[in-house]
């Protein structure tokens, strides 16, 4: 199992501002998997998984937003009823607090991916290790 890289910025609550972003990612040609934006009323939070994390990162930087590239949880469930009550389940049976989550499909037949952030990312790396849960990687989403 082995933690995935997200890119974090916080994006100014105007007409446009989004599709900066967008617009940055799209002319170095770096693809957005996911996405999930929470909004106050001044500023949003964006939370990206893209094919580059580290380039990502640097035209982000470049284009003059703050980013920061933090780890996060990937786990692939069927996509049906209760698919992802099994994973929360076991995320019970740790008793690990969740953050945020979001969710996303990427071209696997019949699944979902969920992006988990912990209180503790550590702690709950660790622990869910040795669980029987299908973790997406790094590498699964440069593929996709």
């Amino acid at each position: 199992m082995q933690q995935i890289n997200q890119l974090s910025l916080f994006v100014e609550n105007r007409p446009g501002a989004l599709s900066e972003v967008c617009r940055v990612l799209k002319n170095a040609s770096i693809n957005i998997h996911a996405l999930s934006l929470a909004d106050t009323q001044q500023f949003g939070i964006l939370r990206l998984l893209v094919s580059d994390p580290n380039a990502g990162k640097d035209v982000l930087q470049n284009a003059g937003f703050v980013v920061k590239k933090n780890k996060v949880l990937a786990i692939s469930v069927p996509d049906c009823a209760g698919g992802l009550s099994a994973v929360l389940e076991t995320i019970d049976k740790y008793k690990l607090s969740v953050e945020y989550m979001y969710a996303f499909t990427f071209g696997r037949a019949e699944r979902a991916v969920i992006v988990f952030r912990f209180g503790d990312q550590e702690e709950a790396a660790v622990k869910l290790a040795d669980e029987k849960l299908d973790f997406v990687t790094q590498q699964m989403l440069a593929n996709a």
